[in-house]
């Protein structure tokens, strides 16, 4: 199944919203895709959207944001201080009204079941499907032709 790309404004102004790790590290960075996440998250703050990842994203967000902090990623291991901004980063999707959710394991397990998919992006998904929310994703591939009936939209399509 395709991954549209909508109008950010239309589709940010409300609805249920489940984050995948990549939307939320462009935000972090201001990578492609950046403002797009912003204009959501905000629209989370303002109530009149609601939001959430799964524990498994949340994992995701601080090591990579740790890995990414020491400045050479596939060399350096991330120390308490890297740790340290990855969890920051973590609190201020709380303080959008971002929620830390946890998907039935028999639905994440079906979805991984099928294939094609890391465990990760299976709660994501997952949480997506049990939530009836719209699934917020990147240019990963992995979301093109998932074994469920999930809305998806992508922040970008190629990736950085």
């Amino acid at each position: 199944m395709d991954c549209p790309r909508r109008n950010p404004r239309a589709s940010a102004r409300g609805g249920s919203q489940v984050f995948d790790t990549e939307p939320l590290i462009a935000y972090f960075y201001d990578e492609p895709g950046a403002q797009d996440v912003t204009e959501r998250l905000q629209a989370i703050e303002r109530d009149t959207a609601s939001g959430a990842i799964a524990h498994a994203t949340a994992t995701e967000i601080v090591y990579k944001i740790a890995r990414l902090q020491t400045g050479d990623p596939n060399q350096i291991p991330p120390g308490d201080d890297e740790f340290d901004v990855g969890e920051r980063d973590l609190r201020v999707l709380r303080g959008y009204g971002v929620t830390i959710e946890t998907p039935p394991s028999s639905t994440v397990a079906r979805i991984k079941g099928a294939g094609g998919i890391s465990l990760s992006d299976s709660y994501a998904a997952a949480l997506a499907l049990e939530e009836g929310a719209t699934l917020v994703v990147g240019s990963d591939p992995e979301f093109g032709d998932l074994s469920v009936n999930v809305d998806r939209y992508r922040v970008r399509e190629e990736p950085v």
